[in-house]
């Protein structure tokens, strides 16, 4: 993948050079010739260009999504083991593995996750250490939102759920919670 990546920078900057070039010689020497057909091999190019650029970012999203989901399930599984261990006839997760499983998950949502992701995850661990189930931005929610904003890196739409309603697959009366 490396390697793929360099060629591809090589070869985007090989065609920007090329068209720098073509485009200060035409303006130079050919442009009082033909100034429409001038304008319309610049469009085309310029849009091969946009479009070569767009497909460039579509392909790293797509090789980045396998890795993303492994570590959107990791720490989806973390949290759903910390909080169901008990009703699943499982010993609740100690201080010490709870701040390990943290340890273990943020270097990799620090490189891979989205901006959203990570700035949700960063709240979420600000507010879980401190007591605010009171307040609207409570840990519980916050989890919510940090949920849907992973299914959205993904790329679902996320247009029929929220916070509430994701968080009602695990945790009974969470309307109540969210008034």
């Amino acid at each position: 993948m490396k390697r793929d990546t360099n060629w591809q920078s090589i070869g985007i900057g090989i065609v920007a050079i090329a068209i720098i070039s073509l485009v200060a010689w035409a303006l130079f020497h050919e442009i009082s010739k033909a100034p429409w057909q001038f304008i319309t091999i610049l469009i085309a190019l310029f849009g091969a260009l946009i479009t070569f650029a767009g497909n460039l970012q579509i392909q790293i999203r797509n090789e980045q999504k396998p890795k993303k989901t492994e570590i959107y399930d990791q720490v989806i599984n973390f949290f759903f083991d910390s909080i169901l261990a008990s009703k699943l006839g499982r010993e609740p997760k100690n201080e010490g593995e709870l701040v390990q499983g943290f340890a273990d998950m943020t270097p990799d949502l620090i490189l891979w996750a989205s901006d959203d992701v990570l700035n949700l995850y960063i709240e979420f661990r600000r507010m879980a250490s401190s007591n605010t189930l009171g307040s609207p931005n409570n840990p519980i929610l916050l989890f919510g939102r940090l949920l849907l904003a992973m299914r959205k890196d993904l790329g679902h739409q996320n247009k029929k759920i929220d916070e509430v309603s994701i968080l009602g697959t695990f945790v009974n009366d969470i309307e109540n919670l969210s008034r």
